[in-house]
């Protein structure tokens, strides 16, 4: 039987004896006369054991019910404390990796500053290296011309 069945045979039996006992004289009579004698009702005993046992197995069905029920919200208590933390460990995750982004744009940033740097640099080394050759080329023509100067004026004297 399922937990659903044992609810509404519980539910059945308190209605039954419910209904007993607001049909007795002694319930119906009221509060008012405390020098009545109380009303008694009569029925038969293997009715009486029915009721009895019926009661009995709700008043079981009732605990064991709540044995479970009490388990169940201990692992759903139990779950959403997991479920918090593994919220806050991807909130905080997810707070790190908005920072490794940051640091890595700053880094790709940077880079491309440098690789910048390093063309200009490049740049001023293929000039510089020009500006070298051109001042040996006129080095060179100069001396040569020196040369023959001091030649041309030897063979003039």
């Amino acid at each position: 039987m399922t937990k659903s069945k044992y609810y509404l045979i519980t539910i059945l039996t308190a209605i039954l004896l419910s209904v007993l006992l607001c049909s007795s004289l002694s319930f119906a009579s009221g509060t008012s006369s405390t020098n009545q004698q109380e009303a008694t009702i009569t029925i038969p005993l293997t009715q009486w054991n029915e009721l009895k046992s019926n009661n009995e197995k709700a008043l079981n069905l009732i605990e064991a019910s709540n044995v479970p029920l009490t388990e169940a919200q201990n692992l759903v208590m139990k779950q959403k404390n997991e479920l918090t933390e593994a919220h806050n460990t991807i909130n905080k995750l997810e707070n790190e990796l908005t920072q490794a982004k940051l640091q890595s744009m700053k880094q790709e940033v940077t880079l491309n500053e440098m690789q910048n740097s390093l063309t200009e640099l490049k740049g001023q080394i293929e000039n510089d290296k020009k500006t070298i050759k051109r001042l040996r080329m006129q080095r060179n023509l100069s001396q040569v011309l020196g040369g023959g100067a001091i030649i041309g004026v030897a063979f003039k004297h």
